[in-house]
């Protein structure tokens, strides 16, 4: 496992889990935080920063000085200089956006009944995750060919023929009624999918 602890007679270094995206929303503010063994790195809107975990009565503390970040559960509080803010959620349905955008991968869609997901990779690789995650099909990436008003990708590795078209019109997921600007149908060997994505703008240049 990951996760690692550590404790004092001063207080605990609580497990955390290294390799994982987080997404806090503060209000107007939001940042991204990816976990370490003993530190955490945060992404500001105009800042980047390690901090190193410290070890504290309940809950997990991490600081550099200048910027301290405490967590406990889903609640976090930010400290930036003699800036504070109180109350910022966790946001898991953001993190997989947010993880694939830190991989480099520049469209993502998902679906539902049954749960799938899509990752287009530039140059590199599309990955099709269906049933649940029992079904994974990584192809070689290819240039999209434009279509009317849709991109569609046609992918083959000679065992799996992957069919993507892209149409830039409004879609809500069925499930958690969230928006995408695109509607998105994947056709894998002649079974259809539908669902919603959008395009990722890459991560900023510290990753």
């Amino acid at each position: 496992s990951c996760a690692q602890t550590q404790r004092s007679t001063q207080g605990a270094m609580v497990p955390v889990e290294s390799g994982r995206t987080l997404v806090y929303e503060c209000g107007d503010l939001e940042f991204i935080a990816r976990t370490g063994p003993g530190e955490i790195a945060l992404y500001l809107p105009d800042d980047y920063r390690v901090l190193g975990q410290e070890r504290v009565a309940s809950g997990a503390r991490y600081s550099d000085g200048d910027v301290t970040l405490w967590t406990k559960g889903n609640e976090a509080s930010l400290e930036i200089g003699s800036r504070r803010l109180t109350s910022c959620q966790l946001n898991p349905a953001r993190a997989p956006w947010e993880e694939a955008r830190r991989r480099g991968v520049s469209f993502r869609a998902v679906g539902q009944e049954p749960s799938w997901y899509l990752e287009i990779h530039p140059q590199r690789s599309t990955l099709f995750v269906a049933a649940y995650g029992n079904r994974r099909v990584l192809l070689p990436s290819a240039e999209a060919v434009i279509e009317g008003a849709e991109e569609v990708y046609d992918l083959t590795d000679g065992q799996h023929d992957l069919k993507v078209e892209i149409s830039l019109q409004y879609c809500a997921d069925i499930m958690s009624g969230q928006a995408f600007d695109n509607r998105v149908i994947v056709t894998l060997n002649g079974e259809r999918f539908d669902g919603c994505g959008s395009a990722l703008a890459p991560w900023w240049d510290q990753t």
